[in-house]
């Protein structure tokens, strides 16, 4: 799925397989993965982790939601499932994190979580 002149994760109205769209996330998790490996060897406040993980998620929201209102051909019932899948990769990884590393991350999702509901 190509990505918007702004580094945005929504796909064009085109239709790609579902490796591709998988893939993109799961770069995403990938680097979530190792980020949080990273923090826990050099032995990182877990309250600090959860910070930078608020941060992160507040970031992909705004992107995400910001993506959605200025481009048109984001806003489709397709492109819709495909940020839904996403979200779902994101939530599964907020869960395999646990509460003291990931902490209140989920909860930054909250509207790009709600758009995607309304597509």
């Amino acid at each position: 799925a190509p990505r918007t002149s702004k580094g945005s994760v929504l796909r064009s109205g085109r239709s790609f397989g579902k490796d591709s769209a998988t893939n993109h996330w799961q770069g995403i998790i990938d680097r979530l993965n190792t980020l949080l490996s990273i923090l826990k060897e050099n032995f990182v406040p877990p309250i600090i982790v959860q910070k930078i993980f608020t941060q992160i998620f507040s970031y992909i929201n705004v992107q995400l939601f910001n993506s959605l209102l200025l481009r048109r051909e984001c806003c489709t019932f397709s492109n819709g499932e495909y940020v839904k899948a996403g979200i779902a990769e994101l939530e599964l990884w907020c869960c395999q994190a646990k509460e003291e590393y990931a902490g209140s991350a989920w909860d930054e999702l909250k509207h790009i979580r709600q758009a995607v509901g309304f597509l």
